[in-house]
């Protein structure tokens, strides 16, 4: 039964999709790609091998790698949490574990806004 709903939820949200490529070891998104009340953007780079989930928080951007700790597959974001269909781990959307399998949180990218962009430093 928790497979079903955990599946629906992640079928239920859609979160918008940002494609871009690097610069410097970095990405820069634009802050109105956040306007209309967005709160989550998956960053898609073609040079890494899983996208990057972009979280507004309070007073900060949360950069979490969508690559699940427990065994690599990648994760799924929802309205919610962050799921892997795979073994059924749960993240919060700051990168911490939830529900195992996975015992480390995800792998979080700082960032940092400059001339109304977030920048995401890769290194």
């Amino acid at each position: 039964m928790l497979g079903i709903s955990m599946l629906l939820e992640s079928c239920g949200t859609s979160v918008p999709l940002f494609k871009t490529n690097t610069h410097n070891d970095s990405i820069s998104i634009p802050v109105n790609e956040f306007s209309g009340g967005k709160n989550m953007v998956i960053v898609r780079v073609p040079k890494l091998e899983n996208d990057i989930l972009l979280v507004k928080k309070e007073d900060h951007f949360n950069a979490l790698n969508l690559r699940c700790t427990h065994e690599g597959y990648g994760l799924t974001p929802t309205s919610k949490r962050i799921v892997c269909s795979a073994h059924g781990s749960t993240f919060d959307f700051d990168g911490n574990v939830l529900k195992e399998p996975a015992l480390k949180p995800l792998k979080k990218f700082n960032t940092e806004i400059i001339d109304n962009n977030i920048i995401i430093h890769l290194t």
